[in-house]
């Protein structure tokens, strides 16, 4: 056989050999560097996933402290300015009494009758502890002391010189008609404090000379000792609520002490000089929520005592809420744990995706040499018989090609179907885990079922707008008891929409409402605008209704209160309507007297419809009167100027 016709067919097949060796092992690194990336974006990706399930649970669990905060400063923010609103009213009501008037108008008091009036409060008011008159030099002219609900008038050699006294100096400062609150201390009697403690505040109404009464000043002494006993109760193990004073000393405190510092002798235990940046924080603030500070999470909110035009006098306490380092901790590593397991699970399968990759490109490898040695084989047998084996040398080539052909469409093949599998199940376990981390977790330290993981995915949709709907709704809530608190705040004549006070003043009572039995039926037009006083319009609402609903309906199993509002020749006509016990036909000719109560028993002084009487008749030129309907229950019908000018 001639070789001339065989070489140059020989090297025409291991040319073509080489070629496509050379393609296997180009397409072998593309696949290294696939995998390469492949593995970078896994960490990447197994990062991201880990991080936003962090902060997802984070957040969660942050937006709940913080609500908790904000509640918790909110409900003793009310307790703190109902007690303050109600010693002023305390106070004004004794300062338009005509016996104490007309003991203070003569030439010189008219002691004994100022004493008679002062023991009637003394009996009738809870929580007092002294009441007083104050000649303008700081001499005491006459003073009953309260004790459990005993009173004594002070004899006249047992009357004190109290011109020092801080209260005395600031109270003769503050024009009338404004009212002077002391800052809250200890209740101090000879010279010694009680105990146990008494935390008091003092409010002062001065008695001036260009009103025709002798000057001095009207002091009630009040007992806090409750208020303080109601904030305490409201500290939880995760928010513990305290308070302080303008000069940074504790009033309230979880360790007790640490409460009262300069006043016992201790001026180190004091927010001030324990922690001089934290109390720069919360005094140079109004409100603070949430700030992390030394691994711990504050709040705080700025009360001012006296709110009237008398700043050089008035003094600030400082609501603080504090949740302890250990809770945060507790909060990052309930959000940790869930982060790593899914990390960890992310890895494992994207790991697992990577192994299999690893074993079918060593299969290939393997095949790739196989590939070789067969080239190598064929090339030896191609020498070997040379001329007269040409055409099954060209056959065989064919054949060499279809065969490697064929080997890398089922490696292709192969490699899709592997594939297609596990990156399918990572996709759906990814997008399951993103969505549901916490069922997730529950579900599977109590032992993943199918039917678990079915109920999780029916009810997620349910979840994100059940959690949508509620921070909406609180959101509102804070709007609205802003606005609340800003209307009562503000003593200036307004243009105000009656709808608007209503529904803020229904949130505020929302909680009061769910405790009773009791529907509230809101038949406010919408369009009714006055000019007027808004806080004092929804105080006057908020006083029937609570007084409907612990008179009226306590004890029903039904109750209904109606609110009914509108406009007629420029009045604006309310009723305030419920379906109760009805009043008690003795009470019915005094109803809108002073300490006319049938709760006398339960703590109620009797000043609530007295007062609502005032504020409709004096402050909103106003009529009031009350129905007894032949169904049963009470009416209140108010009639209220749409216009009210301010007067000079």
């Amino acid at each position: 056989m001639a070789k001339v016709t065989v070489e140059p067919m020989s090297r025409s097949a291991s040319t073509v050999d080489t070629a496509q060796a050379g393609d296997v092992q180009i397409w072998l690194k593309r696949f290294n560097r696939k995998r390469l990336t492949f593995a970078a974006a896994l960490i990447i990706f197994t990062l991201l996933c880990a991080v936003m399930l962090y902060n997802n649970i984070k957040e969660e669990r942050i937006t709940a402290l913080r609500e908790q905060h904000e509640e918790q400063i909110t409900l003793a923010v009310i307790d703190i300015n109902r007690e303050l609103g109600d010693i002023r009213n305390i106070l004004r009501l004794l300062s338009t009494d005509r016996d104490v008037l007309d003991g203070l108008s003569r030439p010189s008091a008219d002691i004994d009758r100022i004493a008679t009036v002062f023991n009637q409060f003394g009996r009738a008011v809870d929580h007092l502890l002294q009441v007083r008159w104050l000649d303008n030099q700081g001499y005491e002219r006459v003073r009953v002391n309260i004790n459990d609900g005993k009173t004594e008038v002070v004899p006249a050699n047992a009357l004190q010189d109290k011109s020092d006294r801080y209260y005395f100096q600031n109270a003769m400062q503050v024009l009338p008609p404004d009212i002077y609150i002391s800052p809250i201390d200890l209740n101090i009697e000879n010279g010694q404090i009680v105990k146990p403690f008494q935390p008091v505040v003092r409010i002062g109404f001065q008695t001036s000379e260009a009103d025709g009464l002798q000057s001095g000043v009207l002091l009630i002494n009040y007992d806090l000792s409750k208020l303080i006993a109601q904030i305490r109760a409201l500290s939880t193990e995760h928010a513990e609520i305290m308070l302080v004073d303008a000069w940074g000393n504790w009033l309230e405190h979880p360790n007790a002490d640490l409460e009262w510092g300069a006043l016992l002798g201790q001026p180190n235990n004091s927010l001030k000089l324990t922690d001089p940046l934290l109390w720069s924080r919360i005094s140079d603030e109004k409100s603070i929520i949430l700030q992390p500070y030394n691994g711990e999470l504050y709040s705080s909110r700025r009360i001012t005592l006296s709110t009237n035009d008398s700043p050089e006098v008035a003094e600030n306490i400082y609501m603080v809420v504090c949740t302890p380092g250990d809770t945060v901790d507790d909060i990052q590593s309930a959000a940790l744990q869930p982060s790593l397991l899914l990390g960890l699970f992310i890895l494992l399968v994207g790991g697992r995706i990577l192994l299999r990759d690893f074993s079918m490109q060593n299969s290939l490898h393997d095949l790739t040499q196989t590939l070789e040695y067969e080239k190598h084989e064929l090339k030896l047998l191609n020498d070997e018989l040379d001329n007269s084996l040409s055409r099954q040398q060209l056959l065989q080539n064919e054949l060499v090609e279809t065969r490697k052909l064929s080997s890398l469409g089922m490696m292709v093949a192969g490699v899709a179907h592997e594939l297609n599998t596990p990156i399918g199940g990572a996709v759906i376990a990814n997008s399951s885990l993103q969505s549901g981390h916490d069922s997730l977790k529950q579900s599977v330290n109590e032992g993943l079922s199918r039917q678990a993981l079915d109920n999780y995915l029916t009810n997620t949709d349910e979840g994100l707008k059940l959690v949508d709907t509620n921070l909406k709704r609180a959101a509102g809530l804070v709007k609205s008891f802003k606005r609340l608190a800003l209307d009562r705040a503000n003593e200036e004549i307004l243009t105000f929409n009656l709808t608007q006070v209503v529904n803020d003043l229904f949130c505020t009572l929302t909680p009061k409402i769910k405790e009773s039995n009791t529907r509230i039926i809101n038949h406010v037009e919408t369009e009714i605008t006055l000019r007027g006083y808004p806080g004092i319009v929804s105080q006057i609402l908020q006083n029937l209704i609570i007084n409907a609903l612990t008179y009226g309906t306590a004890d029903m199993q039904s109750g209904e209160i109606l609110l009914d509002a509108k406009l007629t020749n420029g009045w604006v006509v309310i009723t305030v309507t419920d379906n109760g016990n009805g009043v008690a036909p003795e009470l019915r000719d005094s109803l809108f007297d002073p300490f006319v109560t049938s709760g006398r028993g339960l703590g109620h002084t009797g000043l609530g419809l007295h007062l609502v009487h005032q504020w409709v008749t004096d402050l909103m030129h106003g009529r009031i009167n009350v129905e007894y309907p032949d169904v049963g229950g009470t009416r209140f019908v108010i009639e209220l100027p749409q216009q009210i000018e301010a007067t000079t």
